[in-house]
């Protein structure tokens, strides 16, 4: 017996919610979602063969088709527990314990063609990346769009952390206080005030702290392009499985990203358009990149002191649909 798979934007129900259609951290994100389909079709002997496609142009653009063909498995998702599933965030603080070199090797052998993984654990390079982070963030905080869309993505009440969409307020470290600045500056004209006094850059380096103190620190790079940002999201899902499978926790940091993303696409208002370049620039140098390269995602890793809360997720008949 054979089907069809698909994996597409939901314009209906996603926009203005989040990153657009065409914007690299979606890209990152349908690559992931790519990987765990091919993770849990392997676990019950299920093939699948990819089909071409043609995302964008359409109201819901596909970014991946597939034949998935029946191999007569026995096996049911009900009899396994497949580390995609138990794969999370851990924002908290980290034992500066190494990561042994035998979980290096692996990782490096998750990668696919042209997306390359680096492991930083020297502590010059972490405290250059540090600055970069902090250098990112003092940028977010200062833009109206990035903070309007933060806003809109946290949940503190039960009835909305319930709903499973949305970034939990749980999952985050914030000190005593903290959710109720975090609810005052999701108004932009408070932020903007606060600002003045220099408020951002206490909250960029409250962002960049955990990022200095990492043990380690992974980051994933490679061409521009619709299908590198696909593998890279493939890659980036690989190696925060694996390394959750490993009971080591991952933590990712897309700020530096989505800086040079939005300083590509002529988004970063213009006050800040140079240190945006001075980030973009800074990024080249700290990894090494070429100019058709970028930093697709940097991953803080190590032995968590703390279990973090996993943010509960929509229902699955909220995201699948099926076509007869």
């Amino acid at each position: 017996m054979k089907n069809t798979i698909s994996i597409q934007y939901d314009t209906e129900r996603v926009s203005d919610l989040t990153f657009p259609a065409d914007s690299p951290a979606t890209l990152l994100g349908m690559g992931a979602a790519i990987e765990n389909l091919y993770q849990a079709a392997a676990s019950i002997n299920i093939q699948i063969v990819t089909l071409p496609t043609h995302p964008f142009g359409l109201s819901n653009p596909i970014y991946f088709k597939a034949e998935i063909i029946d191999a007569n498995s026995t096996v049911k998702f009900s009899d396994t527990v497949l580390p995609l599933f138990t794969r999370h965030t851990n924002r908290f603080s980290y034992f500066l314990k190494s990561i042994p070199q035998s979980n290096i090797k692996v990782l490096k052998n998750l990668t696919l063609p042209s997306i390359s993984i680096d492991i930083m654990e020297q502590r010059p390079q972490i405290n250059k990346i540090a600055q970069l982070v902090y250098s990112a963030s003092c940028i977010r905080f200062r833009t109206r769009e990035t903070n309007e869309w933060l806003a809109k993505s946290l949940r503190f009440g039960k009835q909305t952390i319930d709903s499973g969409d949305g970034l939990d307020i749980d999952t985050l470290d914030v000190p005593p206080g903290g959710t109720l600045f975090l609810h005052l500056i999701g108004h932009w004209k408070i932020l903007k005030w606060l600002n003045r006094i220099g408020v951002y850059r206490f909250m960029s380096w409250i962002d960049s702290r955990p990022i200095k103190k990492a043990p380690a620190l992974i980051a994933i790079t490679g061409p521009m392009g619709f299908e590198h940002y696909l593998n890279a999201g493939r890659v980036i899902e690989r190696v925060w499985i694996y390394l959750n499978e490993q009971g080591i926790a991952v933590h990712p940091y897309y700020v530096v990203s989505d800086q040079i993303n939005r300083l590509h696409e002529n988004k970063v208002p213009e006050e800040l358009r140079q240190p945006a370049q001075r980030v973009s620039a800074g990024s080249k140098q700290v990894f090494d990149l070429q100019d058709n390269e970028t930093l697709y995602m940097l991953l803080r890793v190590g032995y968590p002191k703390k279990k973090a809360k996993r943010s509960k997720r929509l229902p699955l008949e909220d995201l699948f649909a099926v076509h007869i």
